[in-house]
């Protein structure tokens, strides 16, 4: 008999607790069941359609490439040379290196530059005397 009057008691007590949620989630379901008010239709009917035509986007997307188009810019520095490699904007490359479009073809160390070739163009790479340094290791010959 005391085993049944136990087990009563902790079933009052678990529905008690089980009761309260109970009424939590049923206050909860009244809250949204409550209609909401929106828009007006004439206030719908005032608002600017969020997507954009195939035309206007067509436009915006040719500004855009034009803008990248001009803001692409490639600077190159010979910053030093060193026997028969040459450091530009920070790199060492050798003879024959690619650099962006370019491909490092000469490296003269007596005059201190650099030639990059592509197929159409040419540039010399000259270095500054203040800032930026030339380097020759001598072979052991008397010249």
């Amino acid at each position: 008999m005391g085993h049944k009057l136990l087990m009563i008691i902790v079933a009052c007590t678990l529905m008690a607790g089980a009761k309260s949620k109970f009424e939590d989630i049923d206050r909860l379901i009244e809250k949204v069941k409550v209609q909401r008010q929106g828009l007006t239709k004439e206030q719908i009917a005032k608002l600017k359609n969020p997507f954009i035509d195939q035309r206007t986007l067509k436009k915006i997307v040719i500004e855009q490439k034009i803008v990248k188009a001009k803001k692409k810019r490639f600077v190159l520095r010979l910053l030093s040379i060193f026997n028969d490699r040459a450091k530009i904007n920070g790199r060492w490359y050798k003879k024959g290196a690619k650099i962006g479009p370019y491909r490092l073809s000469y490296i003269d160390p007596n005059h201190a530059y650099v030639i990059l070739q592509t197929k159409h163009k040419q540039l010399r790479l000259f270095l500054r005397k203040r800032k930026h340094s030339l380097f020759k290791i001598s072979d052991g010959r008397k010249r």
